[in-house]
């Protein structure tokens, strides 16, 4: 798994935990829910979120992402569900650009 992705991801982890109204923060770990679990993000949570992974990965790889789009939806588990989740699926989309 990328770190450089990873770290992305942890990134907006902290911005999101800034935005939780006394909710418990997010760990920065692997197996945390993202979004579809009673810790996870609401939907409000999960956009800004997504926004956030997205300009990190354009910052720190020089890559532009989607991960809002119909592909990621439409995906089956959701790459949404965990940290591990999405960065194995942001490291496909990074893949995909190269």
């Amino acid at each position: 798994m990328n770190q450089k992705i990873v770290e992305c991801i942890y990134a907006a982890v902290d911005e999101a935990n800034r935005d939780r109204n006394g909710r418990p923060p997010l760990a920065k770990e692997l197996d945390t829910p993202i979004h579809g679990d009673a810790d996870g993000m609401d939907s409000l949570g999960l956009i800004n979120f997504i926004v956030a992974v997205e300009e990190n990965v354009e910052r720190e790889l020089g890559v532009s992402v989607v991960l809002g789009d119909d592909r990621a939806l439409e995906q089956d588990p959701s790459p949404f569900r965990s940290v591990r989740a999405l960065a194995e699926y942001t490291e496909v989309l990074v893949a995909e650009q190269s």
